[in-house]
């Protein structure tokens, strides 16, 4: 980019008015065109960061290459790929984090370095976001809101429970205390939490479904709104409100989707496949600030992996036949190593999402990693419907299906395995159905968790 490069506040604020304006008409759809905020982005611009991106043909790409440095010692993945010095070699050791203690993060998918890419040493004190004024009503009247009570009172009471990550009191303190004390202090984040409270109404209030959807959707597009104008002047005062928000999106993504039939692909499905990676933008602009913050429990869970052996769970050579099928010699060299990382990453959260089930834990925070980590190019091939793309994202199906069908807090992903398989079967050739065998029986099929080797598993431990 020549001229004024444009800050990662700047992209935010343009890229997110397209997104709000889709939202004033159809506000239940407006994460489609949150891929457009992501593309836009390019990563931190802090001074220290080492890796400095330039102008590229898609932004998003930009994006992930920033997100992509794993600052791992002596040279940092960006500058060995491109054969270029690495001035990261220079700079002092800094104490572990996930990201530096897993070895050769690239083979096992980059899970933990995909959170935390960012991380880095603290040298001012953390601002306390607790510590920001209230909000100050403008109701004129006396008259109670008795809906907005009641939603509140719903999360606090029950929808903050199934979105704790792990039985643990910081666990369970994060959403049902902290997130809404700190959304008195800022709007966004009270909407997103009323909006939230009020789809999961409706998916427990049948004969209430069409109002409080309507609820549900009028706060999530209020809430979009200042999220969008927060957005352009984030700081360390305002950072743990927008992450928190922005995990929330992700929940409403799911959650307002009708899944009445396969029509837009990119529209129902990769919309939260940019959610979930503009969670991870903002995260990486103040790292530290929002590392030390209640958020905490949340961040600890998706950096996590353990080193399990694949040939201890049933199904893993489901998906290393992958690297066979999707091999092709009419791909280039980009194609090929997009398909080859996005298997690599997808055995890795399959192998994580086996063990926490094993436990009988949680495995959607675990899901969610493999769209974070997935390539650029990888993300221009499932938007281009290219068959080998749909047929590894079928298999992504499986641990969506594992989530919604083994824990009854993962609400707001019901339905989403088959509506993703069938939208998968309806965009692929005829003479790539037979890949979609396995996919197909393990989501339209009730399975009992995978077992593993009587032998204790090195370095496992339980979440949380």
């Amino acid at each position: 980019m020549t001229g004024d490069r444009k800050t990662p506040s700047h992209g935010l604020n343009c890229c997110w008015e397209s997104a709000v304006s889709h939202a004033a008409q159809k506000p239940a759809t407006f994460a489609y065109k949150v891929e457009e905020w992501v593309q836009s982005m390019q990563g931190p611009a802090d001074q220290g960061q080492h890796v400095r991106t330039r102008h590229f043909a898609r932004g998003h790409e930009m994006l992930m290459l920033a997100l992509q440095c794993n600052e791992v010692h002596p040279v940092c993945n960006n500058c060995e790929r491109r054969q270029i010095y690495c001035d990261f070699s220079a700079t002092p050791d800094s104490s572990k984090s996930p990201s530096t203690a897993t070895p050769d993060i690239r083979r096992q998918g980059s899970q933990a370095g995909s959170i935390s890419c960012s991380q880095r040493t603290p040298t001012q004190p953390i601002v306390d976001p607790f510590q920001q004024p209230d909000l100050v009503s403008t109701k004129k009247s006396t008259d109670l809101d008795v809906t907005d009570l009641r939603l509140m009172h719903h999360f606090t009471s029950v929808v903050a429970l199934d979105l704790a990550n792990a039985n643990t009191p910081e666990a369970r303190a994060l959403w049902q205390v902290h997130a809404v004390k700190l959304g008195l202090k800022h709007e966004f984040l009270l909407r997103g939490i009323l909006a939230v409270s009020a789809f999961h109404l409706a998916h427990i209030s049948p004969d209430r479904k069409a109002e409080y959807e309507l609820i549900g959707t009028t706060h999530q597009s209020l809430g979009l709104t200042e999220f969008q104008e927060t957005l352009a002047r984030v700081d360390e005062t305002n950072c743990q409100a927008l992450f928190a928000f922005s995990c929330l999106l992700i929940v409403l993504a799911f959650a307002s989707s009708a899944k009445d039939k396969p029509e837009d692909f990119t529209h129902d499905v990769l919309h939260w496949f940019y959610l979930l990676r503009g969670a991870n933008i903002v995260l990486n602009l103040h790292h530290d600030t929002i590392r030390s913050s209640f958020l905490k429990p949340l961040l600890d869970e998706m950096a996590h992996m353990d080193n399990i052996a694949a040939y201890r769970f049933p199904d893993t050579d489901q998906i290393t036949k992958l690297f066979r099928v999707c091999s092709s010699s009419d791909h280039d060299k980009e194609t090929a190593q997009a398909i080859d990382l996005a298997i690599h990453s997808l055995l890795s959260t399959f192998i994580q999402a086996s063990l926490l089930k094993t436990r009988g834990d949680g495995t959607v925070l675990a899901t969610f990693v493999w769209p974070i980590n997935l390539p650029p190019k990888f993300l221009d091939l499932l938007a281009e419907k290219q068959p080998e793309a749909m047929v590894i994202l079928a298999h992504y199906c499986v641990l969506i299906y594992w989530g919604e069908t083994h824990h009854e807090d993962n609400w707001f992903i019901k339905g989403w395995a088959k509506y993703m398989l069938e939208t998968v079967k309806e965009s692929i050739p005829d003479t790539w159905q037979e890949q979609l065998d396995w996919p197909t029986m393990m989501i339209t099929k009730e399975h009992g968790s995978p077992s593993i080797d009587a032998a204790p598993l090195a370095g496992s431990r339980t979440l949380g």
